[in-house]
């Protein structure tokens, strides 16, 4: 439309606007400015290679890179800046929900330290841990335990572990890991980057069960999905198994929705779906 046929039109002074600017809203570029890094993509050669070689992926693994996906986002700091180089690897069926946790975090501001691929700590999850660091894939056992972690299914997510430490209580002692994770102990007073205020956004998309739940061994961090369900999609084909999880998402949203018009807030009896 010409400019000088709607000199009285609002709307056409906003038209105005955006053609000064190259013809593309100002909203529209930023959002494609906060999303450009967002994507869920297949496992590379290359990275496979890496994953071996640091031993983050090695024999008795339950699955193999066909079935991972590389998941990349941007997310807010604790400096409070947006930060490009987030990465997580998952199993292929909870990829795109992962994705979408990590979008809805990013825009709730909340932070987090900083999320890199296991390959970093050569799968040590100590070092990993003692980093900050959030984390998803990575073989190896329950510790203290013979079962395999679901970590190394590709679906538990570990957030901020000094926030959201690992707690384990005895009759006069207490461990904390990370150590730094002891000036966090106190759950009542919820600062930035606490597990307990994005609960909602785990369950929402099928991470119900989460480790702060644990009568013993508290691990804050923790977010999974079920022993079982981790078993069934691990041996299905993709296609079924991105099925099979979109149908427990379902099924934990629903029960969610159930209890919360039961009981306010509390949706913790869902985590067992």
């Amino acid at each position: 439309m010409p400019v000088h046929l709607c000199r009285r039109s609002r709307l056409c002074a906003l038209l105005v606007l955006l053609l000064s600017l190259g013809g593309t809203p100002l909203l529209a570029q930023g959002e494609a400015r906060s999303i450009a890094g967002d994507s869920v993509s297949p496992i590379s050669d290359a990275l496979c290679r890496d994953m071996r070689s640091t031993k983050v992926l090695n024999a008795g693994a339950p699955i193999g890179c066909e079935r991972l996906r590389l998941v990349r986002f941007s997310y807010v700091g604790f400096d409070g800046a947006t930060h490009d180089d987030g990465e997580l690897v998952v199993l292929d069926a909870v990829a795109d929900h992962v994705l979408e946790i990590f979008v809805t975090l990013r825009r709730r501001a909340f932070p987090i330290a900083g999320a890199r691929l296991m390959n970093r700590y050569r799968g040590d999850d100590d070092a990993s841990i003692a980093d900050n660091n959030t984390s998803a894939f990575n073989v190896r056992r329950v510790i203290g335990r013979a079962a395999m972690s679901l970590h190394a299914y590709g679906v538990a997510i570990d957030i901020n572990p000094i926030q959201n430490p690992y707690v384990e209580r005895a009759a006069r002692t207490i461990e904390v890991s990370p150590p730094a994770g002891t000036a966090y102990l106190g759950r009542q007073d919820r600062r930035p980057g606490m597990a307990e205020t994005v609960i909602d956004v785990f369950a929402h998309h099928g991470f119900a069960q989460w480790g702060g739940y644990w009568p013993r061994g508290i691990d804050y961090q923790h977010f999974q999905i079920g022993r079982r369900l981790a078993g069934q999609l691990a041996t299905l084909p993709y296609p079924k198994a991105r099925a099979a999880f979109e149908q427990h998402v379902e099924r934990v949203r629903a029960c969610i929705q159930a209890s919360r018009q039961k009981r306010p807030r509390s949706a913790r009896s869902c985590a067992t779906i």
